[in-house]
């Protein structure tokens, strides 16, 4: 459902209301949303909790999860906005069922700024698992503190994290068991935007955040600029995006039309891995490191290589002839998805009454 909001009223809500009631960029989702929660209240087995749903990459984490645990519950967000409803729909459904099981996942839920968060979480006694969960170690940016991430790992009824480095960051404070798989998001992807044969659209798609490439000290408009260049060489044509959108599957559907991605953000890497398409992975953070090293092999690039438009040039190129899609790795990785979504499935069947 999409309800388009007269600028009249737009213009106030931006000024007035925007900080206290988050539409999300759409109205139609905003109604969905409340009426999915208000249809699931009083039988609260299971609520679904994410972090943005302008994020594509967080929302699709979410549909991923939602599809492989295959039950409906409320959706719960964990925005700064959403502060005051979620305190407000975690105290409902600890007055309905306190056995509701909170499936926290997608997105690199363990950074200070869920911090708020994760305390209502932990006070409300409800129980949750973990699924999908990163830990997002990036330059210029705090860290939650290794205490805090104990607590909140050893209060969980079971904890599924996305990538090795984030496994192994965790084994080294906690004993509790910790399983890995790939970020559900591949799921979704793949079982949406798989492409058996190469995509023979001559586009290259530059997906980008600056805030993550100011903060690893990259210049933005240089490596858009020798990347326009090496589009121009190869006859492709450039595009852009930021993968921050209200409409996921329209990023998807034009992720799925390049013919070669060039990311510096984790889902723009994810998103082209699952659909099958070529990608360069641009290095700002460890997340896209650790992803490609526990998944793809894919070699990446410091940004700052990409100043030079023959460097740029000659690494797409290469990436162009040589790209395997994997599609055996990334059957196995999904499947131990829908392994880990079993379990969970199973602790949602043991704490019904």
């Amino acid at each position: 459902m999409k309800i388009k909001v007269p600028s009249f009223i737009k213009w106030r809500y931006d000024v007035y209301c925007s900080e206290y009631v988050d539409l999300y960029g759409s109205l139609g989702f905003y109604l969905k949303h409340k009426k999915n929660n208000i249809a699931h209240i009083k039988q609260a087995n299971i609520a679904y909790v994410y972090a943005n749903k302008r994020n594509v990459g967080d929302y699709i984490s979410f549909c991923g999860i939602r599809q492989l645990v295959g039950m409906p519950g409320m959706e719960l967000l964990c925005s700064p906005a959403w502060k005051n409803e979620f305190r407000k729909h975690i105290n409902q459904i600890k007055a309905i069922n306190p056995r509701c099981l909170l499936i926290i996942g997608g997105g690199g839920l363990l950074q200070p700024v869920f911090n708020d968060f994760w305390s209502e979480v932990l006070d409300s006694k409800l129980p949750y698992v973990m699924f999908g969960i990163g830990i997002n170690r990036m330059q210029g940016r705090p860290e939650m503190e290794p205490s805090y991430i104990k607590k909140i790992v050893e209060n969980a009824s079971f904890i599924g994290v996305r990538d090795n480095y984030t496994q192994n960051l965790l084994t080294k404070i906690t004993d509790a068991p910790i399983h890995i798989g790939i970020c559900p998001s591949a799921n979704f992807v793949n079982n949406n935007f798989w492409q058996d044969q190469p995509n023979r659209n001559k586009v290259l798609l530059h997906i980008y955040h600056p805030s993550d490439l100011r903060l690893a000290g990259a210049d933005l408009d240089k490596i858009s600029n020798s990347l326009k260049t090496a589009a121009g060489r190869l006859g492709y044509t450039y595009q852009e995006d930021s993968n921050m959108s209200a409409n996921h599957m329209k990023t998807l559907e034009r992720v799925s039309n390049a013919g070669l991605v060039v990311s510096s953000r984790l889902h723009g890497c994810i998103m082209s891995f699952s659909m099958g398409l070529p990608f360069v992975p641009l290095l700002c953070d460890e997340k896209i490191s650790s992803f490609n090293e526990s998944y793809t092999g894919v070699e990446g690039y410091v940004p700052s290589l990409f100043y030079d438009p023959d460097i740029a040039f000659n690494i797409v190129s290469k990436c162009l002839l040589n790209f395997d899609k994997q599609k055996a790795v990334l059957n196995e990785s999904m499947l131990r998805n829908r392994s880990l979504a079993e379990k969970i499935k199973s602790l949602v069947a043991h704490k019904q009454p």
